[in-house]
C-alpha cells in the first residue's frame, strides 16, 4: 500500500459514522492504538480472525480434526427440554501474541459484544444488555469419549496453533432471561407484536446477531474480529400455517356443513386440508433435520442456514398471500399489532411487493366440499368426488405456492454450492410426509375397499391391469392415471426441478447434471420399483433406519477408520514422501464423511484447501462445459484421491465430484498438513515434482486440471500457500 492510499483510508475511518463515538473520541482511540503499537518495538500488533462457516463442516469437528471445523452461521431457539445444551459456536484464531506472552500475558483479555441487527441485517443497534465487551476465557474443544467435545480453558501460551471457541446459548443469551427487555435497544422493542422478545411476527421470527471479539492488553484494544450469526425462533416456525387450518379451514368447514344441512364435518374433509397437512409435516421433517444439524451438529444439510431462510420466507409469502386473499371474505387473520407492522415496517416491504393475493383468491374458490349425491359412490360423510376436489385444490395450491417459493429463494439469497443436496433432502421429506400423512389427509380412503384403495394410492399409469367391478368403477371415475403416490412423486419432483432451473438461470442456485433432483434420489420411486438397497441408502443418508416405514433416528456417525486411511495414504505417491509418524498423524485426524446417492463433495469453482480419500463407493468427476452442461471426465474408486491441488496450493476446485450411489470419503485439510510442512520445508520441492508429473500424466484426457509445466511455478504456489511468501 502506498502512503496516499493509507492516508485516504485513515481519513475515511475518521469520517465514518460509528455508533456511540464522536470525532474527538475516534481520534483519541486511534492515538491510543498508535501508542500501543510503538510499545512492542517494531513488531506487528496481534491479529484476530474468525474461522468462517464452511458448508458440510461443524464446529465440533475441530476437536478430532484440527483445521476442519468451522464456525456456526446459524442457530435456532428451541423449547424442548434436553440434557444436551443448545449452543452456537464461533471459532476464532488469535496470532502474534509473542511480544505479550513472554512478558505480561496476564494483562491480555478477551471481550465479546453482541448486538441485534434485525431480520435483514439493516439495523445498527446498541449491544444487548450485559453483552458490551463481556469478558470471556480463551477456550478450546477437547475430545470426550462417546460424547460431543467439551470446552477447556487454556493459557495464552497454549493458544498458538489452536482455534479458540466462543459458546453462545440461543435461549439464554438472545431472549430476555438474563437481561431485561426494557433495557434493550428501542428499535428492536418497537417491532415486537405478540410478546416481549425480539423474535415475534414483527421480526419475521428471526434476528441477525453481530458478534465482535476484541483482544485487549491492559484494557487497550490490540486485535478484533467480527462476524454474524443468523438466529431463528424454532418455536414459531410453522405457526402461520397452523393459523390457516385453525382460523380459516375449520370455520369454512362449519359454514359449508350448515349450508348442506349436515352435521359438522372434521376439517380433514376440506379440499385444502391434504396439501396443508402434508406440507406442514414435510416442514416438520426438515425442521427436525435443521435442529439436528444446528443443535446437535449432525450433517443432514451442508448449509442449514439457507434452508431455514427459504422456509421462513416461504411461510410468510404463502400465508400472507392467503391472509390478504381471504380478508374481505372471512376477516383479518392478523392481529391489529401484526397488521400495523406488516403494512408499515421495511422488514415486510419485499414480502408485500411479492404477494399474489389474486392467485390465492382463485385457489380459495376451489374449497367446496363434495357432499353425497345420487349416483356417485359415497366415502363416509362425503361423495367420492371429494377426492377429485382435493386433487384440484392441491394442484392449484402448489402452483401458486411454488411461485412463492421462487420469491423465497430470491429473498434467502444466492446459494451456488449447497442448494442441490438441500433440494434432495426437502424432496425426500415431502415423500415421507405423503406416506406418513395420507391416511389423515384423505379419510375418504378409509371407506373404500382395500383393492380400490390400492389402485388409488399405488397405481402407475399403464402398468397395472385393472379387473373387477370395484376397480372398473374407480377407472370410470378417475381413468387410467397415476395413483396418489406416483402422481405426487412425479408432480412434486417436476415442480421442484422447474423452480431449481428457474433459480439457476438467475444465478440464485446451481446444480450438477441435467436435473437438480434426478429420479435416483426418490424414495417413492425406489419403493415402487422394489429397490430395497436404494431405499436403505436414501434413508441412511437422511439419518433414518433402512426401512421406508421406520422413522427411527440412527446413532451418531461412525468414527474414522485410522488403519484404512493409513493404508491408503501409504499407497499414494504424494504421501509416500512423508514419514510413518506423519502419515499416522494425518490418518488420526482425517474426517470421515458419508455421502448419499448423487451427493457432491467438491463443487467446481469453489475455494478449497483439503483433499478427499475414497474409502468406499464410487465417485464421478464432472466438468462444466461452455454450453452449461456437465460432462463426466473421470471416475474414482476406493484408494483414489481428489482435491490434492487445492490441499497443496489453495487453488479453487477445477471440477465437481459426486457419489454415484453412496460412498465414504476421508478429508485431510491444510491445517493438518501445515505442521508437517513447517517442520520439513524441503518437502515443497518433492511435492512440486510429484504434482507436475501427475498433471502431465492426466493432461490430454482430463481437461479439468490446470497444467503447470514448470516445477518452479508449482513449487512457488505450494510455498506461498503454506508459508505466505515466495522466499524459498
Amino acid at each position: 500500500m502506498r502512503k496516499p492510499d493509507f492516508l485516504q483510508q485513515m481519513l475515511q475511518l475518521l469520517n465514518a459514522d460509528v455508533l456511540g463515538m464522536s470525532l474527538e473520541e475516534k481520534t483519541s482511540f486511534i492515538q491510543i492504538l498508535c501508542n500501543e503499537a510503538q510499545q512492542i518495538q517494531g513488531q506487528k500488533l496481534p491479529t484476530c480472525r474468525i474461522v468462517s462457516f464452511i458448508s458440510g463442516r461443524r464446529p465440533i469437528d475441530e476437536a478430532a480434526h484440527p483445521g476442519l471445523g468451522s464456525s456456526d452461521n446459524t442457530s435456532i431457539i428451541c423449547d424442548f427440554p434436553d440434557q444436551e445444551p443448545n449452543q452456537a459456536y464461533i471459532l476464532f484464531e488469535v496470532t502474534g501474541l509473542e511480544p505479550y506472552t513472554d512478558k505480561d500475558g496476564d494483562a491480555l483479555a478477551l471481550g465479546v459484544t453482541l448486538s441485534f441487527a434485525g431480520t435483514d441485517n439493516s439495523q445498527q443497534t446498541f449491544p444487548i444488555p450485559g453483552w458490551h465487551n463481556r469478558p470471556i476465557e480463551p477456550m478450546i474443544f477437547e475430545k470426550a469419549r462417546g460424547k460431543n467435545p467439551t470446552l477447556r480453558p487454556i493459557s495464552w501460551r497454549e493458544t498458538a496453533g489452536h482455534n479458540l471457541v466462543l459458546a453462545l446459548s440461543p435461549e439464554r443469551d438472545f431472549l430476555p432471561i438474563d437481561w431485561a427487555w426494557d433495557a434493550l435497544d428501542p428499535q428492536i422493542r418497537a417491532t415486537a407484536t405478540d410478546s416481549s422478545d425480539p423474535f415475534t411476527f414483527g421480526h419475521l421470527f428471526t434476528q441477525i446477531i453481530h458478534i465482535s471479539i476484541c483482544l485487549t492488553h491492559h484494557g487497550i484494544p490490540v486485535a478484533a474480529a467480527q462476524t454474524v450469526l443468523d438466529i431463528c425462533d424454532g418455536r414459531r416456525f410453522g405457526t402461520l400455517y397452523h393459523r390457516i387450518v385453525e382460523r380459516l379451514l375449520r370455520p369454512d368447514v362449519e359454514r359449508q356443513s350448515q349450508r348442506a344441512g349436515t352435521k359438522p364435518l372434521p376439517v380433514s374433509y376440506h379440499p385444502w386440508f391434504p396439501v396443508l397437512l402434508i406440507g406442514s409435516d414435510k416442514a416438520a421433517l426438515y425442521t427436525d433435520a435443521l435442529v439436528e444439524d444446528i443443535v446437535y451438529k449432525k450433517r443432514h444439510l451442508t448449509d442449514p442456514r439457507w434452508l431455514m431462510r427459504v422456509g421462513l420466507y416461504l411461510e410468510f409469502l404463502t400465508c400472507m398471500g392467503i391472509f390478504e386473499a381471504v380478508k374481505e371474505d372471512v376477516g383479518d387473520l392478523l392481529t391489529p399489532a401484526e397488521r400495523a407492522i406488516y403494512e408499515q415496517h421495511p422488514f415486510f416491504a419485499e414480502i408485500r411487493n411479492r404477494l399474489n393475493p389474486k392467485g390465492w383468491a382463485k385457489v380459495w374458490q376451489l374449497r367446496d366440499i363434495s357432499f353425497p349425491r345420487f349416483g356417485v359412490p359415497q366415502t363416509g360423510p362425503v361423495s367420492a368426488l371429494n377426492l377429485l376436489q382435493k386433487k384440484k385444490a392441491t394442484l392449484a395450491f402448489l402452483q401458486v405456492h411454488h411461485d412463492d417459493l421462487k420469491h423465497a429463494i430470491e429473498l434467502a439469497g444466492k446459494n451456488e454450492y449447497n442448494a442441490q443436496e438441500t433440494w434432495h433432502r426437502v424432496f425426500r421429506d415431502a415423500e415421507r410426509a405423503i406416506l406418513r400423512k395420507t391416511p389423515d389427509a384423505f379419510p375418504e380412503l378409509g371407506h373404500l375397499d382395500n383393492s380400490v384403495k390400492e389402485v388409488i394410492l399405488w397405481h402407475q399409469k399403464g402398468k397395472t391391469v385393472l379387473t373387477g367391478a370395484a376397480l372398473k368403477q374407480v377407472t370410470g371415475l378417475v381413468g387410467d392415471q397415476d395413483g396418489l403416490f406416483a402422481s405426487a412423486c412425479n408432480q412434486y419432483r417436476a415442480s421442484m426441478n422447474e423452480v431449481a432451473e428457474w433459480a439457476k438461470h438467475r444465478g440464485l442456485m446451481d446444480y450438477t447434471g441435467k436435473e437438480c433432483i434426478p429420479i435416483q434420489v426418490s424414495l417413492l420411486r425406489a419403493y415402487m420399483e422394489k429397490q430395497s438397497r436404494q431405499i436403505e441408502h436414501l434413508q441412511r443418508c437422511d439419518g433414518y433406519g433402512g426401512s421406508l416405514n421406520v422413522f427411527v433416528k440412527l446413532p451418531d456417525e461412525y468414527k474414522t477408520s485410522e488403519e484404512l486411511v493409513y493404508e491408503m495414504l501409504s499407497d499414494l505417491r504424494i504421501f509416500r514422501v512423508l514419514t510413518e509418524a506423519e502419515r499416522q498423524h494425518l490418518a488420526h485426524t482425517a474426517r470421515e464423511i458419508s455421502l448419499g446417492p448423487m451427493e457432491r463433495i467438491i463443487v467446481e469453482g469453489r475455494a478449497g484447501s483439503s483433499l478427499f480419500l475414497v474409502g468406499s463407493g464410487n465417485l464421478e468427476v464432472l466438468r462444466r462445459q461452455p454450453d452449461g452442461t456437465d460432462k463426466v471426465i473421470d471416475m474414482k474408486g476406493q484408494g483414489d484421491i481428489v482435491g490434492e491441488v487445492s490441499l497443496l496450493t489453495g487453488a479453487a476446485r477445477t471440477a465437481t465430484v459426486r457419489s454415484i450411489e453412496s460412498a465414504t470419503v476421508y478429508e485431510i485439510g491444510k491445517r493438518q498438513y501445515q505442521p508437517i510442512m513447517e517442520s520439513r520445508p524441503e518437502l515443497v520441492n518433492e511435492l512440486a515434482v510429484i504434482m507436475e508429473r501427475n498433471m502431465q500424466n492426466i493432461h490430454g484426457h482430463l481437461e479439468a486440471y490446470i497444467i503447470e509445466k514448470e516445477v518452479s511455478a508449482i513449487k512457488g504456489r505450494i510455498w506461498r500457500f503454506f508459508f505466505g511468501n515466495s522466499n524459498q
